[in-house]
């Protein structure tokens, strides 16, 4: 980059004189631009000085005269300066000159279109002057080098005064030539002109008149009185000045004091005041001549008025434009946004210059963008009154999407569209939806749950009945085969009926299921242990031809259930696919944890949000028409063959669960097969010990039972079997006639009682009333349904014991033996605590005091257990007491035990079983079997066995503890 040098100071000064005489003697305004050009531009080094005349916008001015130093002519013409002139009208019309040092450097010019443009013209750097006048700039002086170059203030401050006077020097010698043209042709057009313009004076609309030097119209047309209201003599009178606007009078008085100079006034503007009030807006032309100024003005009051009603509505626009909630956007031809609203951030995220020159299908999601292109295109051939609306989904800058509404129209090449943000309301659709859809499912849920119900209602009161009838048959049959003798057909005939019974019995109990009436017997049970055990069972339901998978989740939580019931449950679901892969085919058995949330609650009525244990059963067989899935649960409904089902087993599958606090969920894909999906509830209680099983020789008793029972013959039947035990038996039909017998002091040792009762006493009424009176009775109830009288949500309460009809005689004897031995062993243990004075604890083994016995005690009834524990305590010897023989065994090898004292009867391993494995891995250990039996009818085969006899006296409990060989005193 280059400097020149030019003399400065008083060199310039004298350069500026020189122009001015010289400039004084030419008139012609193509002289007077080329004499200045070509000094400035000699003067300043520069290669060509240009001057242009701008009439109405900067983008095209029109080149008036051009120096150059020879290499690159000018020419002369109208030129189109586009964007970059826009980019600079504010500086230049400021009346501020413009520098630029190189062209491919400044930001200003720095524009690939601007930059081609210097290149053509050979432009490297240059000076912009400008001519502003009256607020307006009316011609450009531009100074032009092919080098880039460094723009001095002397240089760019000479440029300025010399544009200055060359201006006024061609406006003088523009208005000295219209005042020659004048004057040459006044004479001849004298007579002619003075005509025409004593007409034109008259009807012209514009102002006319002519100002003197003091500043009054000395002639003024009637235009004057039209437009202002004021008449002439009024015009003549007053100064002008008083009549303008006080915002304009500054203006007005430098152009008044310009025409005084010699400067006419072109299209110059201010307001003058209205005879009657209010102010018109005036663009004048003056033309000063001697002593006068010729004025002629236009009114352009409405011209301003809709002027600024423009300017209100462009800002109004633009400050709706700036401040709408909703996007406003102008999309062109290619589908490129030309125009973006601030909302864009608000709503997108993407601020307007981000997304302006861009696509429109960069933004919106690729699963709208043909929908949306559609309707662009169809936006474009409507008119503007059509406003087409469409929808579609915008990226957000977050990685998300917005939804919007469009509308949409027309104008020119562009598409103007604002877009509505409807996110929220979509949501809110979409919810509204999904809630209306989780009502259908609820609604169709609540009908087959109401549907089931009354079905449950009505299988129920049919079961109970039905097992009051198969009692009486059953007893009866039992009766009977006692007195058969060996007649061999009339024990066939027996066995046949018997079987006959039983298979009611099954029948009554899924029906029971259904209703969710049948006693459960809840444990805390690990699935996966429950399914491992019942694996060969399946295996061999299924047969071989079916591959059977098992896929247990080692992790799987525990639920509360009762393991029976869920063993037929998985049972019957196997054997259902079975028959639907019709032999052939894939059982898959998983568990899992499963976590069901508020949504999946919604859809289904009888869910509960929380942990669930779920254990899925999947087939490849034919599956389930959809048609049919909604009653497969209801009784006696089968897709099987006549005679192939009886259409229960789902029924009872369904009652069960429900009845358990679960879920059933089934998935089917016709031809491809079906999943049962069951779904309980997670327990967080330790996994319960399994329910005792009583077995052992069928015994009666002395004791007195009083049996209540409303159906005579059922009572009848009860009373003739309990009389056949041994038992002496009293009856009463109703709680009423129960308590009168109580009350009546005879002794009672059992209560047998039905659960469904007639009269003002309920069964449970009557259990409770009977032991206030006789604290030590037992009490067994009987029931074909069960009711919410002896139930806690379909289970039984604690405590409680019941026996469900119908029932065999072997079961009535030994649950009745079994509740009145481990009555009264409790209630002698409790006697005999009391008896003996309170002792310190033995300690702990291994070690202990002299003739301390070190015992290991194996008893499954917790109240037994505890009691019996305490006496040994007592009694000063050592105890570890448990309540199952899994529990003892890794117990056997404590060192020092001395004896095992058990129970025979004990959940899974019995307390045979665990004396015969004592026998064989600890020899030396004594063992003493603890029964409610008669040692002949325990089972225990060794004739030199130990046994204590419940209940037992505190003198037997010492006797057997002594080593064997002793006696004790």
């Amino acid at each position: 980059m280059t400097e020149h040098r030019t003399t400065t100071g008083p060199s310039g000064v004298a350069f500026l004189l020189q122009l001015e005489r010289r400039l004084r003697l030419l008139h012609d305004t193509g002289a007077i631009l080329a004499l200045s050009a070509q000094m400035l531009g000699q003067r300043l080094g520069a290669q060509q000085v240009a001057c242009f005349d701008i009439d109405q916008t900067l983008q095209c001015p029109t080149l008036q005269h051009a120096w150059s130093d020879g290499l690159a002519p000018g020419a002369a013409g109208e030129y189109f300066l586009g964007d970059y002139a826009a980019g600079l009208a504010d500086t230049l019309s400021a009346g501020h000159a413009l520098a630029v040092s190189d062209v491919a450097s400044d930001p200003r010019t720095a524009a690939p279109a601007a930059l081609a443009t210097f290149a053509r013209l050979g432009i490297r750097a240059f000076l912009n002057i400008p001519i502003a006048k009256d607020g307006r700039l009316a011609a450009l002086f531009v100074v032009h080098s092919r080098a880039a170059r460094i723009w001095r203030a002397d240089e760019i401050e000479l440029a300025v005064q010399v544009s200055e006077r060359v201006w006024s020097t061609i406006l003088r010698a523009q208005a000295e030539e219209q005042l020659r043209l004048l004057s040459a042709n006044m004479e001849q057009q004298v007579a002619e002109r003075t005509r025409e313009f004593g007409r034109t004076w008259r009807v012209s609309p514009d102002l006319l008149g002519v100002l003197n030097l003091d500043g009054y119209f000395e002639h003024s047309n009637p235009a004057w009185q039209a437009t202002l209201g004021w008449s002439e003599e009024e015009i003549r009178t007053t100064k002008f000045l008083e009549l303008i606007h006080p915002d304009d009078l500054k203006r007005t008085y430098a152009a008044w004091e310009a025409a005084n100079q010699g400067q006419p006034a072109l299209r110059f503007e201010n307001r003058y005041r209205h005879k009657h009030g209010g102010w018109r807006w005036l663009s004048w032309v003056a033309v000063p001549e001697g002593d006068k100024v010729y004025c002629s003005a236009r009114d352009i009051s409405v011209e301003k008025k809709l002027e600024a009603d423009l300017a209100a509505r462009n800002s109004e626009r633009e400050r709706l434009w700036r401040s709408a909630h909703d996007l406003m956007v102008a999309v062109d031809a290619e589908y490129c946004f030309a125009a973006v609203n601030p909302a864009s951030a608000a709503i997108l995220g993407w601020l307007p210059e981000e997304m302006l020159g861009r696509s429109v299908f960069d933004f919106v999601l690729p699963e709208d963008a043909a929908a949306t292109r559609r309707a662009l295109a169809q936006v474009a051939q409507v008119t503007p009154e059509a406003m087409p609306s469409f929808e579609n989904r915008y990226r957000h800058r977050d990685g998300g999407h917005r939804w919007l509404s469009w509308v949409a129209a027309p104008e020119g090449d562009l598409v103007f569209a604002t877009g509505r943000h409807i996110t929220l309301e979509k949501e809110a659709e979409s919810t509204l939806r999904s809630m209306q859809e989780s009502l259908r499912h609820s609604e169709t849920a609540l009908l087959q749950s109401q549907k089931l119900e009354a079905l449950g209602k009505l299988t129920g009161g049919v079961a109970h009945d039905f097992n009051n009838v198969l009692q009486i048959i059953s007893g009866n049959l039992q009766l009977l085969q006692m007195t058969v003798g060996d007649d061999p057909l009339a024990a066939r005939r027996i066995a046949s009926s018997t079987a006959a019974v039983e298979r009611g019995a099954k029948l009554s109990a899924q029906l029971l299921a259904f209703a969710r009436r049948q006693p459960l017997k809840p444990l805390v049970t690990d699935l996966a242990h429950l399914l491992r055990s019942t694996e060969d069972l399946l295996r061999r339901a299924t047969g071989e031809t079916i591959d059977t998978r098992l896929l247990l989740d080692e992790g799987a939580w525990r639920a509360l259930v009762d393991p029976h019931q869920l063993e037929n449950v998985i049972l019957n679901l196997a054997i259902n696919a079975r028959d639907a892969m019709e032999g052939q085919g894939q059982l898959t058995i998983e568990l899992s944890n499963s976590v069901l949330d508020s949504a999946y609650a919604a859809r289904h009525a009888d869910v509960v949000p929380g942990d669930y244990v779920q254990l899925a059963v999947s087939d490849t067989g034919t599956g389930i028409p959809p048609e049919l899935l909604d009653k497969i649960f209801e009784p006696f409904f089968t897709t099987k063959r006549e005679g192939e089902g009886t259409g229960l087993g789902l029924s009872m599958a369904y009652g069960f669960l429900r009845q358990s606090g679960g879920h059933l969920k089934v998935d089917s894909v016709p031809g491809h097969g079906s999943t049962f999906r069951i779904y309980l509830p997670r327990s967080l209680e330790a996994e319960s010990e399994l329910p005792l099983q009583l077995g052992g020789p069928v015994l009666g008793g002395k004791e007195t039972i009083l049996v209540v029972e409303d159906d005579l013959q059922v009572q009848t039947t009860v009373v003739d079997m309990l009389r056949g035990l041994g038992y002496f038996v009293l009856r009463a039909s109703d709680g009423e006639s129960a308590l009168n017998i109580i009350g009546s002091g005879i002794p009672i040792d059992l209560l047998f009682t039905d659960v469904v009762m007639p009269g003002k006493v309920a069964s449970t009424e009557l259990a409770r009333q009977a032991r206030l009176l006789l604290p030590e009775l037992a009490v067994l109830f009987t029931s074909g349904y069960t009711q919410d009288a002896i139930m806690q949500g379909g289970r039984l309460e604690p405590g409680v014991e019941l026996l469900s009809k119908p029932y065999r005689r072997e079961d009535l004897a030994r649950r009745i033996r079994h509740l009145l031995a481990n009555g009264r062993h409790v209630a002698g243990l409790q006697q005999y605590r009391a008896q003996l004075a309170p002792q310190p604890a033995a300690p702990a083994l291994p070690g202990a005091r002299p003739g301390t016995r070190h015992i290991l005690l194996v008893e499954d009834n917790a109240d037994a257990r505890a009691m019996t524990g305490e006496l040994l305590a007592m009694l000063g010897h050592a105890v570890l007491a448990v309540g199952t023989a899994e529990e003892a065994v890794p117990l056997l090898g404590t060192p020092g035990l001395e004896l095992l004292l058990t129970d025979i009867s004990l959940p899974h391993m019995s307390g045979v079983e665990l004396a015969e494995l004592v026998a064989r891995e600890h020899p030396r250990l004594e063992v003493v079997f603890s029964t409610g039996h008669a040692p002949a009818n325990s089972g225990v085969l060794d004739p030199a066995a130990r046994f204590l006899v419940k209940p037992f006296t505190l003198e037997q409990l010492q006797q057997v503890l002594l080593p064997p060989g002793k006696t004790g005193a």
